[in-house]
């Protein structure tokens, strides 16, 4: 009987609320966990070891090596969690600063220092979006990778927010200088333009752009023997049409994938994970929701689940395994401990502790 994997992502909190990483690694073990997502690099602008190349949070205090010393000695893999595009706006990276050219321009020529991405929605979402494109962004981020690589025994790289923002409130990104001249060599067209199909032509361009930055970080973390994976979203291709992710097309570049199955129903779950697997011919271990909130869920529709909880995961573990996958992760540790809002029970726990034997 193949033995299904179990993943868990892991930032912060709990280390902030004084649980020492010995006692999160038992926690962990006891959970059956195989796979460790650790946050490395936030959306704020946070390194999570120490570093001289951005913002450390902990500073000089090297919590991050003690958790993946006590994750390997379990036994545990360790995949060092990126969130790639992202920036704070009040205090982004020094490469930011010195480049401030490379965030993300709205359709109607003002960038994300004019207009944050997600201001619209609510300014205290606003947050700083670095356009894929930019070869100093990635050259920076292969620069954090390597440094992870060479001093930590993790055993690859894991990344999230490797994408262009949603559309929100109509303003569609990207339209920086690199990319209109990107569109401008290979097409010939320069934007603004009504034809559908030149618009089009351009989404290839931001497909890309996207695709090319996974390429590129990969090659180097696979010439450290690293394995490479990426959080992705649910369905395909409304991944391209949303936030220009072509995750079938870069997967190649990937030794596994981990869609979202975020409050989508256990049979709708199991079509989108069989669908993953027949497209990329990778391993797929989906990342489910590890708490009680419904957003975006109808009550009453088929692809919605508004079940929560220990119930709903346990249901997922049975479609995932129907669909193909290797396993879940689960989003996220501090969720299950009850350390933020919405989190799991005892009992609750106790029931997930089995799973890799589902």
């Amino acid at each position: 009987m193949r033995k299904l994997k179990v993943g868990a992502y892991l930032e912060f909190t709990p280390v902030e609320k004084g649980y020492s990483p010995s006692a999160i690694m038992e926690d962990l073990e006891s959970l059956g966990v195989s796979d460790l997502f650790l946050l490395t690099k936030d959306t704020k602008s946070w390194a999570y070891y120490p570093t001289e190349k951005m913002n450390a949070r902990f500073g000089s205090e090297d919590f991050y090596g003690k958790l993946v010393r006590e994750a390997k000695d379990r036994g545990i893999r360790v995949h060092a969690w990126f969130c790639l595009f992202q920036e704070s706006l009040t205090d982004p990276s020094p490469v930011v600063k010195e480049n401030p050219d490379i965030v993300v321009v709205n359709k109607y020529g003002k960038s994300a220092w004019e207009e944050p991405v997600w201001s619209y929605v609510d300014p205290k979402y606003s947050t700083l979006w670095i356009c894929p494109s930019s070869k100093e962004y990635r050259k920076f981020l292969m620069e954090l990778m390597e440094e992870v690589l060479t001093r930590y025994e993790v055993d690859g790289i894991h990344y999230d927010y490797v994408r262009y923002p949603e559309a929100i409130e109509g303003r569609y990104y990207c339209y920086c200088k690199r990319c209109l001249s990107k569109f401008k060599e290979e097409y010939g067209y320069e934007l603004p333009s009504k034809d559908v199909i030149v618009l089009r032509y351009y989404v290839q361009i931001l497909v890309e752009n996207v695709t090319e930055s996974v390429r590129e970080l990969s090659e180097l973390v696979h010439s450290y023997g690293g394995k490479t994976s990426a959080y992705v979203f649910t369905d395909y291709p409304t991944a391209i049409e949303a936030i220009y992710q072509d995750w079938v097309r870069f997967s190649r570049y990937l030794d596994f994938l981990l869609p979202t199955l975020y409050e989508v129903s256990p049979s709708f779950a199991e079509r989108l994970i069989r669908n993953a697997v027949e497209l990329t011919r990778k391993p797929i271990m989906p990342a489910v929701y590890a708490n009680k909130v419904v957003r975006r869920a109808r009550e009453g529709s088929r692809r919605w689940s508004t079940i929560r909880g220990v119930e709903y995961i346990l249901r997922l573990v049975e479609s995932v395994k129907r669909g193909g996958g290797e396993g879940i992760a689960l989003f996220h540790y501090a969720t299950l401990r009850g350390l933020t809002k919405y989190g799991l029970s005892e009992e609750d726990l106790e029931k997930l502790k089995h799973l890799s034997n589902l």
